[in-house]
């Protein structure tokens, strides 16, 4: 299962040594969660692209390898004797270093999602043909890198269709709030624009009714970066003076003077 997006380990000085040791060599560490969330807490902008440029060439490195390589790189196991065990290995390695920079095209400053197609269809490819467990997260950052392009809004609107529809019957452990907040509202800024404003409508009374059940989550400034883009109106337009939504944080933050007192 893939790190729960929403989610962050305490801040600690290994981030700050992660953000180092990438400027020398790449880290043993760099596809862990824990490095993602430097990337995003950490990193300049100027060093969040040389991450996504060193990461682009790590995977065409990895691809053309020699098996000798991959075995002094950890990437294959001793117990990888067969073609088929190595294969597999390979597939499963790679599957990971294309998640990693999708989400590094995801959480950059400003925002590359777009650029992450050709990854996020990797990861897709790769779960599918795998099989097992459902997991929705690539299916939605997909969605979001494609909804904006000409000619892509109908595979845009299947793939959240069907992400979400999963989702919401079955929940997702590995889908934090802030990117389940993120796509749904890209989601219903699709909708708005393809003429199915009561559906979008649907998806950011979701976004609302998340908000007001959890106030103390997410504050208004973070509320807005998630779901706002650039000509929004009405409820994504500003989310934090919403009614529903400025009355909820308002009685969280009584109730936190409240315990402080």
């Amino acid at each position: 299962m893939k790190y729960a997006l929403g989610c962050r380990p305490p801040r600690s000085a290994r981030y700050r040594d992660v953000l180092r040791s990438w400027s020398i060599t790449m880290p043993p560490h760099f596809l862990t969660s824990n490095f993602r969330v430097a990337f995003e807490e950490y990193f300049k902008p100027d060093q969040q692209r040389a991450s996504v440029d060193n990461l682009i060439a790590y995977i065409e490195e990895v691809r053309g390898m020699s098996e000798e390589r991959r075995r002094d790189l950890d990437i294959l196991r001793p117990q990888d004797t067969t073609q088929e065990q190595i294969d597999a290995r390979i597939a499963a390695y790679l599957d990971k270093c294309y998640w990693q920079l999708a989400q590094f095209y995801r959480y950059s400053v400003p925002c590359r999602i777009a650029e992450a197609e050709p990854s996020l269809r990797e990861v897709v490819r790769y779960a599918q043909t795998k099989g097992g467990k459902k997991d929705v997260a690539p299916e939605l950052f997909l969605a979001v890198a494609i909804h904006k392009v000409p000619g892509k809004e109908e595979e845009a609107n299947a793939l959240f269709s069907s992400a979400f529809a999963h989702f919401d019957e079955h929940g997702q452990p590995g889908l934090g709030p802030r990117s389940e907040l993120w796509a749904r509202a890209a989601w219903a800024r699709l909708l708005r624009r393809t003429g199915k404003v009561r559906e979008a409508e649907a998806q950011e009374q979701t976004i609302v009714d998340w908000i007001v059940s959890h106030p103390a989550v997410l504050t208004p400034a973070k509320l807005s970066i998630l779901v706002k883009d650039d000509g929004d109106e009405g409820v994504l337009g500003n989310i934090g003076e919403y009614p529903e939504v400025k009355l909820a944080i308002e009685k969280a933050r009584q109730r936190g003077r409240s315990t402080e007192d």
